[in-house]
């Protein structure tokens, strides 16, 4: 039995309608497949792709076409709304059936929540991990896993780069940070594994990130290379915990992380590393689902590697999928790399068969339900029971850090002059909804300080109470300053990560909201003005001293 059976299964499938049927490709059809297969169709589903554009484009469509390629990952360039991301995807699998064997693709997006999203407007954006991990709540994160798993399948993504189980326990992480669940490896552990089961059991696959852990950096390897310089007994405690307990929690696949590990291999980065991606993942950690890698065209490997040498590294170390996501020209590198390691021997064909083996059994879902409904799309995202879900978590992640002279809850009359400080007019619209007698004075993304305190001071002094919202270590020192230069209370609220709270310990008021949408904005007006109290408990320890 070859083709025969498949082909009829995947024809009866209706093209623009939704399947509902359970097919399964099954071991033998599996390896009859993979027998038919030429070299150069096997390469392809070893490559996840990016693109240029709203619709497919000339150099995508030959990917698909020609090349093989399986998989394709979108990001903000390619969406517009989400009946336009259904739409693009049918579009995508379209060509994908088109080919010999007709292989659906594999359609990748980083929807975390928070800080990183491309699925936005007209959707449910959820606050990010570290406001789930502010709750401690394994419900809230198994409910934020089935919404966006509900969310990304009806506009035909079927692969989520989520969640992010790194420890983060570096306060000077510049690339992790609040994408984190927190920095106990126990509670990252609780809430990705829930995170992960609710993904799954609604028909999208997670992919627990960075393996072996880049939570303890102070480089983001989208710029330069990392290195963690823990030992064994370290790392196996801490960075590993929270990957096992998801191998456990049969987590479909694992990203790689481009970082030295030293105690594992001193001279190779963790993505192209048989070490590490074998020795330790495959065969220690018993991992046996999707490995991919992170994109190949981040610093710490375009640097110092060749883009079509870093992919056939990769696959040797032990990766199933490699992700070339911005360059053509790179995209075909790796591919003719790939091509030439394996018709020289150098990738055996049972080491390539293994990981076609692999990405074809992970597809079963794909294969079910290969076309959407764009018109059935607003029948499930952002939905109003969606959107309430947002607000519940970001009321319950609100964090009060500190209190002097039980300032909060606001006691506010009439005239009260509130002065509102921040760089985004989303806290001075909630606020002045509340209290009309408010006030606001932008300040920088990146304020100087000398530059902007002659203008802040005497506005604050003017105020009764300042109000400030804070996204990073620049506008925390500003605020620092003016909490300094006045007598008047200052209030801040850290709308991105709690660490920037240190930098600022002069102020008479301190909350962590973790994020910057509507939601987790409104809800901490809300905690500063009484109406609801601070639920949440910080998922890290911060150093505040006056």
């Amino acid at each position: 039995m070859k083709l025969a059976p498949l082909a009829y299964l995947l024809t009866a499938l209706l093209i623009g309608a939704v399947s509902l049927s359970t097919f399964a490709l099954t071991d033998p059809e599996i390896d009859s497949m993979i027998a038919e297969m030429t070299i150069e169709e096997k390469i392809g589903q070893l490559i996840m792709v990016g693109f240029e554009g709203t619709q497919a484009n000339e150099a995508i469509e030959n990917h698909i076409r020609e090349r093989h390629v399986g998989g394709v990952v979108l990001f903000s360039r390619n969406i517009q709304s989400p009946q336009q991301t259904a739409e693009l995807t049918n579009q995508l699998q379209r060509l994908a059936r088109t080919t010999a064997h007709q292989i659906p693709l594999f359609i990748g997006i980083d929807q975390e929540g928070g800080w990183v999203i491309r699925l936005k407007e007209g959707a449910t954006v959820l606050p990010g991990n570290m406001a789930l991990g502010a709750t401690d709540s394994t419900e809230l994160a198994a409910r934020a896993g089935e919404i966006t798993a509900a969310e990304l399948a009806a506009v035909g993504v079927n692969l989520n780069f989520a969640p992010v189980v790194d420890v983060n326990n570096n306060p000077q992480n510049p690339v992790i940070g609040r994408r984190s669940f927190g920095e106990s490896p126990e509670l990252v552990s609780r809430l990705g594994v829930a995170y992960i089961r609710g993904l799954q059991r609604h028909g999208v696959l997670a992919t627990a990130k960075h393996f072996p852990g880049h939570g303890d950096t102070t480089i983001d390897s989208h710029f330069d290379l990392p290195t963690v310089s823990h030992d064994l007994e370290h790392i196996h405690a801490l960075e590993l915990h929270p990957f096992r307990a998801a191998i456990e929690a049969d987590v479909a696949a694992i990203m790689t992380a481009h970082i030295i590990y030293p105690a594992l291999d001193a001279d190779r980065p963790a993505t192209l590393s048989p070490t590490i991606l074998t020795d330790l993942l495959r065969k220690e950690l018993g991992f046996d689902g999707l490995l991919i890698t992170d994109d190949m065209e981040m610093k710490a490997i375009d640097d110092r590697y060749r883009s079509g040498e870093a992919a056939v590294m990769a696959i040797e170390a032990g990766a199933d999928i490699v992700m070339v996501l911005w360059s053509p020209t790179k995209q075909l590198e790796a591919l003719d790399a790939l091509l030439t390691a394996v018709k020289s021997g150098r990738i055996s064909q049972a080491r390539l068969n293994q990981s076609v083996e692999r990405i074809l059994k992970s597809k079963e879902g794909a294969f079910n339900r290969w076309l959407v409904d764009p018109d059935a799309v607003g029948g499930t995202v952002g939905t109003e029971a969606h959107q309430q879900l947002a607000q519940t978590i970001a009321s319950q992640a609100i964090t009060l850090v500190g209190n002097r002279d039980n300032l909060l809850p606001l006691k506010l009359e009439p005239e009260t002059a509130v002065l509102i400080l921040s760089a985004s007019s989303t806290l001075f619209e909630n606020f002045k909804a509340h209290h009309p007698n408010t006030t606001e004075a932008k300040i920088p993304q990146k304020p100087e300080a000398e530059n902007a305190l002659p203008q802040l001071i005497p506005r604050a002094g003017e105020a009764d109470v300042v109000i400030a919202g804070i996204m990073n270590d620049e506008q925390a020192a500003l605020v620092q300053q003016v909490s300094m230069g006045t007598t008047t209370p200052v209030i801040v609220i850290a709308l991105g990560s709690p660490y920037t709270l240190q930098h600022c310990p002069a102020v008479s008021a301190s909350l962590a909201a973790y994020d910057i949408h509507n939601a987790s904005v409104s809800a901490a007006v809300e905690v500063i003005l009484g109406a609801q109290e601070a639920q949440g408990k910080l998922p890290i320890q911060l150093s505040i001293e006056d």
